[in-house]
């Protein structure tokens, strides 16, 4: 992985009966979901569980020090949000104010408010919620003064995407606003009905200013409108039976509690039927947020925890995925990435990288076992950096082998690699030099990503490096070079190196694009020696993404043989399905299979997995580290 560093409340007691009724609403994380579809077996041994959905958050928002630039950010509650991208929308004029955001077509779409005057709002359009481009300035039409906060609308029963926008056709800019909707005319989302109003929301001579930032939700037959008075700087509640109206307040002035001057609101669905809506103080710099369980009893609000003070005016929206009964992806639960796969005294061991962390800023690494490579044991810290003399941050992509009695662990670490050993496969690996084995850069190019090999004969081989393939044999101390590392860099190689040896010839596998990018993928190459060079095969790469199944940025693998059979497994990481990204990734396993000339079948990545696989009783010995 590449070493790019991106960037209390308490309850009163009168919310808590409230509160632990909405905590049977808050989203399952990867972990949850997976420990809970543990709890039985059949006598295959393989879980027996029940469809889950997984729930992750997009939230797109313009911030407190641009107007022009759109920041977008995950979470797995709805409450903590990570960063997925800064500035990753700057529109090619104007401003990116009140940006919305749709998951539409497999493409996520943002509509946006360009400018403080005006007749237009904006598009823009992304296939990885990292890199977006301008889709469209859409006029809408109308002799409006004003053009704000378009907000898409895509629940009304016809399946047809809508944006709700406010318009101020009145003699006076910034007054006399009322809400608008056009409905896409086709799915390329540049062709828009006429607005029409939404009627019964509409200025007066008492609400003079009108309303703006006007946010629709269905619940069943019903439309709710939360809208702001702009006169009187709050929110209210209008419903409806049609999209276009008539809409009758059921919320006038401050009916919920949460005071006056905010706006802004958006409202997400949380699993179980609750609601969250998300409220812009503008005037104080703070971002709050309530829950309700019907749309029309709400909690106090609260402060949005990391972003208070840093976003303005967003929207936030609900991605899922289903875990079908007998899905072994992702085999470990939590965000890990990076793994290494190691069979040692009687069972299976991954070595990953502990993910979920901003800039790759993990410090340690735990050891899992398996009997089957699908029940997965959490032994806990096999190495922590607070145990390495020189250095405490970015524990990244380790290799561990066995070559007599010890066990050797290869780690990057300040982004040079470090040696540690032990007994024993679930450690503790302690620093084996007191300084690093590869420094910093110096061979020219990022030293992270190591990957130790052991050959029939007893050599050890060490292989590394993010921008260049390095390979150098190992002394028999497992702690120094007996050769010179040499550059064996095939085309398209990135990173993430992994090597293994079947049937007499030597293979390399390694991961090209980015880790934060869907894109990352794996291919590899023959060779007759250990040290190549290697060949890049035909059919590259070997295993990608698979939108279509919300598998995405799949990379950095290594791969397991079972002792005794011609039987083989890759084991890689790939985006958190869904809503995951380039630090937020799951561990995955699926079956990798040779055809008889020897190239490796194209690996289908998948949700099912594998089914629990034991080695034989009684195999003869070989080479435990396969890659």
């Amino acid at each position: 992985m590449p070493p790019h560093v991106t960037r209390p409340w308490r309850a009163p007691a009168a919310l808590l009966a409230l509160l632990a009724a909405l905590a049977l609403v808050v989203p399952l994380t990867a972990s949850r979901v997976h420990a809970a579809e543990h709890d039985r077996s059949e006598g295959s041994g393989r879980a027996v569980r029940q469809s889950t959905t997984v729930s992750r958050y997009l939230f797109t928002a313009f911030t407190n020090s641009s107007e022009s630039d759109m920041y977008v950010y995950g979470s797995d509650d709805a409450r903590d949000f990570w960063s997925v991208q800064d500035k990753a929308y700057t529109p090619p004029s104007g401003l990116v104010r009140d940006p919305s955001v749709i998951r539409h077509g497999g493409r996520y779409y943002v509509a946006y408010t360009t400018g403080w005057t005006g007749t237009t709002f904006g598009l823009a359009v992304s296939d990885d919620r990292r890199t977006w481009t301008h889709l469209a300035d859409i006029d809408h039409g109308v002799a409006a003064n004003n053009t704000w906060a378009p907000e898409f609308f895509t629940d009304a029963p016809d399946g047809k995407v809508r944006i709700v926008v406010s318009l101020s056709t009145g003699p006076t800019a910034y007054r006399h606003f009322q809400p608008h909707v056009l409905t896409a005319l086709d799915d390329t989302l540049t062709r828009w009905s006429e607005p029409r109003p939404l009627a019964g929301i509409s200025p007066s001579e008492s609400d003079y200013n009108g309303y703006i930032d006007t946010f629709v939700v269905r619940q069943g037959a019903t439309y709710h409108a939360f809208t702001k008075n702009a006169t009187g700087e709050l929110i209210e509640r209008a419903v409806a039976d049609r999209i276009t109206g008539p809409y009758r307040f059921t919320g006038k002035g401050d009916w919920a509690g949460w005071g006056s001057l905010l706006e802004g609101q958006t409202i997400v669905t949380l699993p179980g039927g609750g609601y969250r809506m998300f409220m812009d103080g503008y005037t104080v710099k703070k971002y709050y947020y309530s829950d309700s369980t019907d749309l029309e009893h709400w909690t106090p609000k609260q402060e949005l925890p990391g972003l208070s003070g840093v976003v303005r005016h967003g929207t936030v929206i609900r991605e899922t995925a289903t875990v079908r009964p007998g899905d072994a992806n992702p085999a470990l639960p939590g965000y890990h990435a990076d793994p290494d796969v190691l069979y040692a005294e009687g069972r299976y061991w991954i070595y990953p990288t502990e993910d979920g962390h901003p800039g790759w800023s993990g410090t340690r690494f735990n050891g899992f076992s398996s009997p089957d490579l699908v029940h997965w044991t959490d032994h806990g810290p096999a190495l922590d950096l607070a145990d390495v003399s020189w250095c405490h941050e970015n524990a990244w992509a380790p290799s561990v082998v066995r070559k007599g009695d010890t066990y050797w662990m290869y780690f990057s670490a300040c982004q040079s690699i470090g040696v540690a050993k032990s007994a024993s496969p679930q450690g503790p690996f302690t620093d084996a030099l007191g300084k690093p084995l590869v420094a910093k850069g110096q061979f020219g190019h990022q030293s992270i990503d190591p990957d130790a090999f052991i050959d029939d004969d007893g050599t050890p081989y060490l292989y590394f490096g993010q921008g260049a393939f390095e390979a150098a044999r190992l002394n028999d101390d497992m702690v120094s070079f007996a050769t010179q590392p040499v550059k064996l860099t095939p085309p398209g190689y990135n990173e993430a190196p992994t090597v293994f040896k079947r049937a007499g010839r030597y293979y390399a596998m390694w991961s090209e694009d980015d880790t934060r990018s869907p894109d990352y993928r794996v291919s590899y190459g023959v060779s007759d020696s250990p040290l190549g060079p290697f060949t890049k095969a035909a059919g590259n790469p070997v295993l990608a993404k698979d939108p279509g199944d919300q598998i995405l940025g799949t990379g950095h693998n290594s791969v397991i043989q079972v002792p005794g059979r011609d039987d083989w497994y890759i084991v890689y990481h790939r985006f958190a399905r869904p809503g995951g990204d380039g630090t937020h990734r799951e561990v995955a396993i699926d079956r990798m299979r040779f055809n008889p000339d020897g190239t490796i079948q194209r690996i289908r990545p998948t949700q099912a997995g594998i089914t629990p696989v034991r080695p034989q009783a009684h195999p003869q010995p070989e080479q435990e580290r396969t890659a």
